[in-house]
C-alpha cells in the first residue's frame, strides 16, 4: 500500500516537471505536448515509469541515508 501512494507522489512530482523538451510531440518526441507527463508515462510506457520509480527511490534513500 505505501509503495503505491509513493508511486502517486512520484506521478505527481513528473507532472508537475512537464514533458521534458526532448519528448515533446512538437519537438518531434513521442508524447503530445500537454499531456501530464508522469500520467502518460505511466499508462503508455509503465517499464520506463517503473525504472525511473526505481531510481527515485534509490535517489531519496541516498538522500535520507545521508549519501
Amino acid at each position: 500500500m505505501e509503495n503505491n501512494l509513493i508511486k502517486e507522489r512520484y506521478e505527481r512530482h513528473l507532472n508537475e516537471q512537464g514533458v521534458p523538451h526532448h519528448e515533446k510531440a512538437s519537438n518531434g518526441g513521442r508524447i503530445p505536448d500537454d499531456e501530464s507527463y508522469g500520467t502518460w508515462l505511466m499508462e503508455n510506457d509503465p517499464d520506463a515509469f517503473d525504472v525511473g520509480f526505481s531510481e527515485f527511490m534509490l535517489k531519496n534513500d541516498m538522500i535520507q541515508d545521508g549519501g
